[in-house]
């Protein structure tokens, strides 16, 4: 499940539970025609991540364009953060 909230020009997405393709409609719709200085995708309260939600990931990224500094991954669990680290998203992304 996805949820969101602009807060002091940032746009904070946070993930509950588990991040797959079936949150795809739902992420979209979070950071479509946003104007902020940054996007913090916050994983405090996820459990999971598949394929799906690190394409979705990957598409935000490269969607940013020379912007992709300020996307933010944020609070993930060791679970999450050894997948990011297995896939290299630790050389691609700002983790915290």
């Amino acid at each position: 499940m996805i949820t969101h909230e602009l807060k002091d020009h940032s746009l904070w997405i946070h993930v509950i539970d588990n991040f797959t393709i079936d949150d795809f409609n739902t992420f979209q719709a979070a950071h479509q025609n946003t104007d902020c200085d940054q996007i913090i995708i916050d994983f405090s309260n996820a459990t999971h991540i598949d394929s799906g939600g690190l394409g979705m990931l990957l598409q935000l990224r490269s969607q940013l364009g020379d912007k992709a500094d300020q996307l933010i991954l944020h609070s993930a669990s060791e679970h999450i953060l050894k997948i990011f680290e297995v896939v290299n998203f630790d050389k691609l992304f700002k983790i915290t």
